[in-house]
């Protein structure tokens, strides 16, 4: 019996097994001249076999692995495939751009993979100590790549304040956790939720839940732990850039899912409470922080953190609602950095080194279409109708006003018009303002054709997002 449970939970752990394995083959094969030339199919075939895989062992039902400590679900696995399409994506544009750079090596896809393996085993965790290591896995591989660069003093100055700020971060959430353990008597993420089922909810348990959420306020760069972000994104290289916004967002959103979904803590108003306030002060700080960059990947990096804030204000709606509100809008956000960020990648490889959003000043006369992309993607983080960006905004305020908050809803939709100027400046920039600049040789169809996938996607959820919600709905119910 128990070898037949750890050969099934070897079986079912697989694609995480391919993706450890094929990180230190990349490693080693960026040692030598004869296989360097190989490490960008190693990888994309690694994480395409991974993914195959994970597909092949679709759970039908709840599988727990090695004795509870990982599950398996229709939940994680949903998850996790939209992590891999965004891992795919990002890869496949930042090739140009590493080698432009000189960072084209085997150190950096490895660390990369590793990164990418801690997020997909926070969403599958179910054992605390399982998922502080997923934790840090992904936490300590992006302190090496966000240094990667070492002809910038920019990265150097953003990895020495994220990995400071990160250390801090993981503390706190590791003495909630300690608390966590002390309490309940369990480390089985699924006993701990249930505790309060069973017990009266105790200041400590609450106070352990506080701890633990301002960690994944850090790691969402929910405002006021939001400062390491505008450095990291200005002084990272932009594919890590383009990581950090997406993938790891995704993950602590199931962390905080898994920790608050049936939890009767949810209902404690000074927990609540505390999750609406972060949302609400990170849509101030993030907007009204937006408006004064001249440097794009620092106005993006506040934009995130208005971002950040309507996920939070969405996990709040959720103790009258459901989940699928705040999961529907990390997805779509997800998504949408990440075509703005690969669009930037893609711009920058082409020995155009875009900093300044006045460098975008006249882009349509040379790259229409990847002006056309840029504003998709721009309109969609805004909030503008026919874009799914719209969709999901709407479903926050409306959870807010129908769970009776009709003066916060107001101050929301107050500092989303505010934020309208910083996304239409780009437009403006690209379309309607003359500029010389160095752009040169935008061809590549490839390119264009992946960077055209998700700004298509913003458009058919958008016309059909009923579909999608219900799929988003069901899975969380």
């Amino acid at each position: 019996m128990i070898v037949e449970n750890i050969i099934n939970s070897l079986l079912n752990f697989i694609p995480e097994i391919i993706l450890s394995i094929m990180a230190m083959v990349v490693l080693l094969f960026g040692i030598f001249k004869t296989t360097k030339h190989y490490i960008f199919a190693t990888t994309l075939l690694s994480v395409f076999l991974a993914l195959l895989v994970s597909i092949k062992y679709f759970p039908q039902d709840n599988l727990y692995l090695f004795n509870y400590s990982i599950v398996k679900n229709e939940l994680t696995e949903f998850f996790k495939y939209i992590c891999y399409i965004i891992f795919i994506l990002q890869i496949m544009i930042s090739r140009k751009y590493l080698e432009e750079r000189k960072l084209f090596s085997g150190e950096f896809y490895s660390l990369l993979i590793f990164a990418f393996l801690g997020c997909l085993i926070i969403i599958s965790s179910n054992n605390l100590i399982i998922l502080f290591l997923g934790i840090e896995l992904s936490s300590l591989s992006l302190y090496s790549l966000i240094a990667l660069n070492r002809n910038s003093i920019f990265s150097s100055e953003a990895a020495i304040k994220y990995f400071v700020l990160s250390i801090i971060a993981s503390a706190i959430i590791l003495f909630g956790f300690s608390y966590l353990y002390g309490i309940t008597n369990s480390i089985i993420i699924s006993d701990i939720v249930a505790y309060p089922n069973k017990f009266q909810v105790s200041n400590l348990y609450l106070f352990s839940y506080v701890l633990i959420f301002i960690g994944v306020a850090f790691k969402f760069a929910v405002a006021p732990f939001h400062l390491w972000l505008p450095d990291v994104y200005e002084g990272a290289p932009i594919p890590i850039t383009n990581f950090i916004s997406s993938i790891p967002k995704i993950a602590f959103f199931v962390f905080a899912y898994r920790f608050l979904d049936k939890n009767d803590i949810f209902q404690n108003e000074n927990f609540y409470n505390l999750i609406l306030i972060l949302g609400v002060f990170s849509i101030f700080i993030g907007n009204i922080f937006a408006l004064a960059q001249r440097k794009i990947l620092r106005m993006l990096a506040y934009s995130s953190i208005a971002n950040s804030g309507f996920i939070f204000i969405a996990l709040y709606t959720a103790k009258d609602f459901n989940f699928s509100v705040s999961a529907f809008y990390v997805i779509v956000y997800s998504f949408t950095i990440v075509s703005s960020l690969s669009i930037i990648t893609f711009l920058s490889s082409k020995k155009f080194d875009l900093v300044y959003i006045d460098d975008l000043k006249g882009l349509s006369s040379n790259a229409g279409f990847i002006s056309l992309l840029l504003m998709v993607t721009m309109l969609s983080s805004a909030g503008i109708p026919l874009t799914v960006g719209f969709y999901a905004k709407y479903l926050v305020l409306d959870a807010l006003i129908s769970s009776g908050l009709v003066y916060v809803a107001v101050i929301t939709v107050l500092m989303t018009v505010v934020g309208l100027y910083y996304y239409l400046r780009i437009i403006w920039f690209m379309f309607f303002e003359q500029g010389s600049n160095s752009l040169i040789n935008l061809g590549g169809r490839f390119h264009i054709l992946t960077l055209s996938i998700i700004p298509i996607l913003l458009f058919i959820i958008f016309l059909l997002p009923n579909t999608f919600f219900k799929y988003v709905f069901n899975i969380l119910a």
